[in-house]
């Protein structure tokens, strides 16, 4: 059984969704299912979560007709078989370590609920969120104490920042409200730390929360009764710290609830004073930077069960994608420097290529698989999914694994290797970018790694 169920729930999310998935699919921590909920999206995001079930066998997609996000949530909780749940929203983003943070935490401290810092991110820069400065174990009485200070903030109110035990939310039939619209999460919350004991938080930022214009934290709740839902939520919240016998001296305080609802901030101080730049990668904006196109690698990759070596490209040029076949450019030295070195006569044809290639015991595929890219620039690379090169590795006894080139090195070592448990040697690459190396000097840089004789 898997020690943390992490659930995402999904609509119309094909944007922001492969930053998402990607971060859940590379986290430290290995011993989770993802359960991804496509809540009846129009758009293709259900494709896109369809192909990271391809590539990791911990994702399980469930897809269901639109009926909302809490109960889209509800219905993965019912199906999760981890000690802990974890969530997180489809346009934002967990830090690699995040899950492996949290655990770490609960273990330590055999936590019912770990409360975590984050990043808030406004445009292309962000902020750290911080609250509970406090190490160690926490009573339910001294978290209480915590929330009362900054009781609508994001920090408590949402469920992406912290880690629940499932078997309180079993025992005690516990679920998300699925007939409102706004701060559902905060009341699953309340309910949640009526019933837990332990609590711990950590001073480590876990997780990327993007607010955007639109979204329903914005727009939906201005929409519904509001008056209703404040006196709701202060009904619950009284009787959290009623349970406790908090209520009668810290009246004013806890009343007060209705006023910070009534703000539209969502995260409160204290903030980190200091701002940071997103790297490109993660930064989307609300339209592709002009030149950009978000482009899906369309042929299959190159081997078959005796191949031994595996070349790996970054991701195909203009030139290649228009030829449907790798290394299309008519002056990349891809197909020269092969004829070269074993001595065969230069590949004209895709047919003629693929031959040589599988004659010489060699696969061919490229560490992307979708990105944003400009025009065949690899350094522009961004918001990539990595291709599931455990395809050929399960299939093919591979000895050697080789980069071709600095960025196909560089993308295979963040995006593939902790999945394929194999390092890669980096050759130079043939691009004709690279204008330093001639003919003759790639021969002698990448000729000790082609001699498939010496696999078999």
């Amino acid at each position: 059984m898997p020690f943390v169920s992490l659930i995402i729930p999904v609509y119309n999310a094909e944007k922001y969704l492969r930053r998402c998935l990607s971060s859940a699919m590379q986290q430290t921590f290995r011993d989770m299912e993802i359960l991804v909920v496509n809540d009846g999206s129009t758009d293709t995001s259900l494709e896109i979560c369809r192909e990271y079930e391809k590539m990791d066998l911990r994702f399980r997609i469930i897809n269901k007709e639109n009926t909302g996000v809490s109960d889209s949530r509800n219905c993965a909780i019912s199906m999760a078989r981890g000690t802990y749940l974890q969530f997180m929203d489809s346009d934002d983003w967990l830090t690699p370590d995040a899950t492996e943070s949290l655990v770490y935490a609960a273990e330590k401290f055999d936590a019912d609920l770990v409360i975590a810092d984050f990043y808030r991110v406004d445009g292309a820069v962000f902020t750290e969120k911080q609250h509970i400065r406090e190490r160690g174990l926490l009573t339910r009485e001294q978290f209480a104490e915590y929330m009362m200070q900054e009781p609508a903030d994001f920090y408590y109110g949402v469920l992406w920042n912290k880690l629940y035990r499932r078997s309180i939310v079993e025992e005690h039939h516990l679920k998300m409200e699925d007939e409102i619209r706004w701060c559902e999460d905060f009341l699953f919350n309340l309910s949640f730390i009526r019933y837990a004991e332990r609590f711990t938080a950590i001073q480590t930022p876990i997780y990327y929360y993007m607010k955007r214009k639109g979204s329903i934290v914005n727009t939906e709740w201005k929409k519904a009764n509001t008056v209703l839902l404040k006196f709701q939520l202060l009904k619950v919240y009284k009787e959290l710290y009623q349970s406790m016998g908090l209520y009668e001296e810290n009246k004013l305080r806890i009343n007060a609830f209705v006023v910070a609802i009534a703000k539209d901030g969502g995260v409160a101080a204290p903030m980190s004073r200091r701002r940071k730049k997103l790297d490109a990668e993660d930064y989307i904006e609300d339209e592709l930077p002009a030149g950009y196109t978000r482009v899906k690698h369309d042929f299959e990759p190159v081997y078959d069960k005796d191949s031994q070596i595996l070349i790996l490209g970054s991701f195909p040029s203009v030139k290649s994608r228009e030829n449907n076949f790798y290394y299309g450019h008519p002056q990349n030295r891809f197909w020269k420097l092969l004829a070269a070195l074993f001595d065969e006569p230069l590949p004209e044809t895709i047919q003629e290529k693929k031959e040589l290639l599988l004659r010489r015991h060699i696969a061919l595929w490229d560490v992307v698989a979708v990105c944003d890219i400009k025009g065949s620039s690899d350094s522009s690379i961004r918001n990539a999914v990595p291709a599931d090169l455990n395809k050929i590795l399960r299939a093919a006894h591979i000895e050697q694994i080789i980069a071709n080139g600095d960025t196909a090195y560089k993308l295979y070592r963040k995006y593939c290797e902790e999945h394929t448990g194999r390092e890669a040697v980096r050759c130079p690459s043939t691009s004709p970018a690279n204008a330093a190396f001639s003919l003759t000097r790639l021969a002698e840089a990448w000729k000790p790694y082609l001699d498939t004789s010496a696999y078999l």
